[in-house]
């Protein structure tokens, strides 16, 4: 009988050992930070509202999306989000505005007086299996009675394989967005833009 019992213990142990070590552990990402180098802009300075980026639907959700077909998407379990995708993207784009636009006071909240308003959407975010990651959406500046439109589309190659190198070439391919959008504030451009 006591044969019997420790043989019914040992064999629960090893149950319970075997079944922990198949638990996947959740892993969380957060996009590239970039250091705030950003000085403060005077209270008269031109001021952009930035307002809360859009994302699709299929990217609202915490988990990292990866494509594995030309039809096909598949939402990760193991591999999230640390934050909501949106946030992460708001924040980014607004300290790498600041960053490049020192003569120009970036916002989240519309101050009186005149303003330029920049609404970005994001329609792709994710990585493929092949090993490369799509960026692409399109923006808006309001500047008065003029509107600037213009779509974004990027397709950056992972240096390796991996879920950290994904976000990590997401996060590249997200700086490049927020330099080509910040061109857009350059005098000369805003002229010839809005002429057209």
């Amino acid at each position: 009988m006591k044969r019997t019992v420790a043989s019914l213990m040992m064999a629960v142990g090893l149950a319970v050992s075997s079944g922990c070590s198949s638990v996947q552990e959740l892993n969380f990402y957060q996009l590239p930070q970039q250091a705030n180098t950003a000085a403060s802009a005077s209270m008269d300075a031109a001021v952009i509202v930035v307002e809360p980026v859009m994302v699709a639907n299929y990217l609202n959700t915490n988990a990292l999306i990866l494509q594995t077909s030309d039809v096909q998407l598949v939402k990760t379990s193991q591999h999230q989000w640390a934050e909501a995708l949106d946030q992460q993207l708001t924040r980014l784009l607004q300290q790498q505005l600041a960053a490049a636009l020192p003569g120009h006071r970036v916002t989240d909240r519309a101050p009186q007086g005149p303003q330029q308003r920049l609404l970005v959407q994001v329609e792709q975010f994710h990585g493929t299996e092949q090993g490369r990651v799509l960026v692409s959406g399109k923006y808006s500046l309001v500047n008065g009675e003029h509107t600037i439109q213009q779509r974004f589309a990027l397709e950056l190659a992972q240096p390796e394989d991996g879920y950290p190198a994904m976000v990590a070439t997401l996060g590249e391919g997200w700086q490049q967005v927020v330099a080509e959008i910040s061109l857009l504030f350059k005098p000369d451009v805003l002229k010839v833009k809005a002429g057209e």
